[in-house]
């Protein structure tokens, strides 16, 4: 039976087959939930996709059984957050940043202090 695994360039489930691998934290089609908001959560400034890395590479990923995805990329020496919420268009992503403040922006939307 093939398993499902996200694809952060559609925001969606494809089948890949029950060998394929990506990098993730966690095993392969599942990474954390993400806690509803808090309320002095700080705000994401969100634009659209720029694909500006000719190989990007998701790191880690959140829960796909969620409508909202979140992914941290990486590539060309710089990272970023994108987003995927299938009801709310095309994917969104942040500005491209240092490895470290993009890694912290993703610990922060794992506990519900931004959005």
């Amino acid at each position: 039976m093939a398993q499902r695994y996200p694809d952060p360039d559609a925001g969606v489930l494809v089948d890949r087959g029950a060998t394929a691998m990506t990098s993730t934290s966690g095993h392969a089609g599942h990474g954390p939930h993400v806690p509803p908001p808090r309320e002095d959560c700080e705000d994401i400034d969100w634009h659209p996709r720029m694909n500006v890395e000719s190989r990007p590479r998701v790191l880690r990923w959140t829960c796909v059984c969620r409508t909202r995805v979140y992914y941290l990329v990486v590539g060309g020496g710089r990272a970023h957050i994108r987003c995927a919420d299938g009801s709310e268009g095309p994917p969104r992503e942040t500005v491209r940043m240092r490895y470290h403040q993009a890694e912290a922006l993703w610990f922060k939307i794992l506990r519900g202090q931004a959005r």
